[in-house]
């Protein structure tokens, strides 16, 4: 069996080198972080050439619809004879010119589905796949215009078949007019490194965002099916407060008829850095849940959540949540938070009957999950709204407090914390609304703040991601922090950023440089669409990356380091629906559905190169799927599908 020959001592003299000569170029590379999460392991091929993992005989799929015919070779003749246009080939999307980059798979992903869209009357086709290092080339047939590799091809074939072009060759034939076939070629690439974690999809079928309607659902690296990995019901009753926190929610706010104090929703979510919760933001008045997503205990409060902690996190208009490794063991579990400004005569914070609406002072706040001390309201001592907000303020430093923003004259929205604890990269934009960018935005950018064991610092504009008139917003690190994924949206025209068609995803190093738009953006331009125009909305990295670090390895001229990136894209795939509107939903109501891509860092060029997107296809395409997050997950086991 193919193993991992780890580096981590063998070769850390050469890694020392490697370090030496980025920081001789003035140039920030992956930190110590990276090493241990994924990097510095090369894999050895089992076979060089001459390989047999190709099947030598033809594949006939009966699985669905009329069996091919036996003569099925003789209708399609010898390889090369076929003529233009061919199919349009949907998944995975191929590579026809060095212009055009293909998908590049991480070696242990779900294997290839073939999805094609015939140009004619062809009812037959015929798949072939050949590398260079293969004695054989595998040939299929069939009737369908989906089909995937089957798993013991699939794995052998990424074993072997490791960063070389994989040629893919589709023809179609009607059987009973047979004529030249029609036929395309193109290829694809397995990376010599593989994804690692798991994902975490918000799941839905309505705006109207309710108990019955959403869902988290996840699955691991490779599954070929999914689990709802957290429900509402199962999250359930939290005690959670109504705006002034006089009264649960649910009282006089109850849209979907769960019980007082209970979830009402699970939006925007982020992964605990050990992988065994997810942090959400509820329903209105927008305040934060953290549940388990441990199988045995899910929905349940994680252990170190305190009560007082989980006060602090029912404030009222919070936001988006974040997280990092360096503030997240015991006696040290920190959440960064949104924070809006309260309305209230008696402090800035705590709870509050209004908040500013839309806000323009959006804050960062930091709470310790571990916060001691309880609050019990005592009828005598008047307004429980006053209570609470005293017991808060008392502990403002201790429990929970405010990041300085020194230099920011803006709003703040969707932070995220650098793995090593340094930094924190959000969204500054002149308007927000319940801790989210709003409309109504001249400028919204990516602003970098110094995390400063909670004390914050002096704000910074992120070069490459703080253009004038371009709007740059959730903001994502790179496993390593060397890099932020964003979304961008070139115009600004009042409109909300949340769901916009013309968003699109780039990356840029994480000390500021040029962005790049990452060729996943683009579907197959045989399928008739382009970007901007699909909704291609918030990238999130995997929760590792790999350095191929020697030169003399036999994946190429190296030393590269491979990253993954899953967004969501609202691009054209069979089963697509619209999601039924309401007074939230927004103009465009596409379903959407994840997209996985590969970024990789060549050291010699200090050049990111960017690949075509690979649709997941485990995945429900009966729900739209949308703010992924890719981490450490411990969900439960996939089942695997019969």
């Amino acid at each position: 069996m193919l193993g991992t020959i780890s580096l981590r001592r063998a070769h850390a003299l050469a890694l020392m080198c490697l370090w030496c000569a980025w920081a001789c170029s003035g140039t920030e590379r992956p930190s110590t972080r990276a090493s241990v999460d994924g990097g510095l392991d090369v894999w050895s091929k089992l076979c060089s050439s001459g390989c047999d993992d190709l099947p030598s005989s033809p594949i006939f799929d009966t699985t669905q619809g009329s069996a091919p015919p036996a003569n099925a070779a003789t209708l399609f003749g010898p390889p090369d004879n076929f003529q233009g246009p061919g199919p349009c080939v949907l998944e995975p999307q191929l590579a026809f010119s060095a212009a055009e980059p293909g998908a590049l798979f991480p070696r242990n992903w779900l294997r290839p589905r073939f999805r094609f869209t015939p140009t004619g009357d062809e009812d037959l086709w015929e798949i072939r796949l050949s590398a260079s290092q293969e004695r054989n080339q595998l040939v299929a047939y069939t009737t369908r215009t989906t089909w995937a590799i089957p798993k013991d091809i699939w794995y052998a074939l990424s074993l072997n078949a490791i960063d070389v072009p994989i040629t893919v060759t589709i023809r179609g034939v009607n059987r009973q007019r047979p004529k030249q076939p029609s036929g395309v070629r193109g290829t694809f690439t397995i990376a010599p490194a593989e994804a690692s974690g798991r994902l975490v999809y918000w799941a839905t079928t309505a705006s109207d965002v309710g108990p019955s309607t959403s869902k988290l659902v996840g699955f691991d690296v490779g599954d070929e099916a999914v689990i709802d990995a957290l429900t509402i019901a199962q999250v359930g009753e939290r005690g959670v407060r109504a705006a002034g926190g006089r009264e649960l929610r649910g009282k006089y706010d109850n849209p979907y008829g769960v019980a007082p104090g209970a979830a009402q929703c699970i939006g925007c979510h982020v992964s605990t850095p050990d992988g065994r919760a997810v942090a959400f933001t509820d329903h209105w008045p927008w305040n934060n849940l953290l549940a388990s997503i441990e199988q045995g205990s899910v929905g349940a409060r994680p252990s170190y959540l305190t009560p007082f902690a989980e006060l602090l996190l029912g404030q009222p208009w919070l936001g988006m949540q974040t997280f990092s490794p360096q503030y997240f063991w015991p006696g040290n579990r920190l959440v960064v938070t949104v924070y809006s400004p309260r309305n209230m005569q008696n402090g800035s914070v705590g709870f509050s009957d209004g908040a500013p609406y839309p806000s323009r002072s959006d804050g960062l706040a930091w709470v310790n999950l571990e916060a001691p001390g309880t609050f019990t309201a005592d009828p005598m001592r008047g307004d429980v709204q006053q209570q609470l907000n005293s017991a808060i303020a008392a502990q403002r430093g201790q429990a929970f407090g405010l990041l300085k923003l020194d230099g920011e004259t803006r709003s703040a929205a969707a932070p995220a914390f650098s793995h090593d604890g340094s930094r924190i990269v959000y969204t500054s934009a002149e308007v927000t609304q319940d801790g989210r960018i709003s409309g109504n935005n001249s400028e919204v950018d990516l602003h970098v703040v110094p995390f400063n064991d909670r004390m914050g610092g002096k704000v910074s504009p992120l070069a490459g991601a703080a253009e004038p008139r371009v709007a740059e917003y959730y903001p994502a690190f790179s496993p390593d922090d060397f890099a932020v994924a964003f979304n961008r949206v070139a115009k600004l025209d009042g409109a909300p950023l949340y769901y916009r068609p013309d968003g699109e995803i780039y990356v840029v190093p994480s000390a500021g440089g040029e962005a790049l738009r990452l060729a996943a953006n683009d579907p197959p331009k045989c399928a008739g669409q382009t970007s901007p125009g699909v909704i291609n909305s918030w990238p999130k990295w995997s929760p590792g990356s790999t350095l191929i670090a020697s030169r003399n390895v036999e994946f190429g001229p190296g030393p590269r380091t491979y990253y993954w990136l899953v967004f969501s894209s609202a691009r054209s795939y069979e089963g697509q629906f619209e999601v039924p509107k309401n007074q939230y939903s927004p103009k465009d109501t596409r379903a959407s559905q994840l997209y996985v891509t590969g970024v990789v860092y060549d050291h010699d060029s200090r050049q990111l190169q960017t690949h075509a997107a690979i649709y997941l296809w485990n995945q429900d395409p009966k729900t739209s799927n949308l703010t992924p997050a890719w981490d450490d997950f411990k969900i439960p086991p996939v089942v695997p599908p019969d």
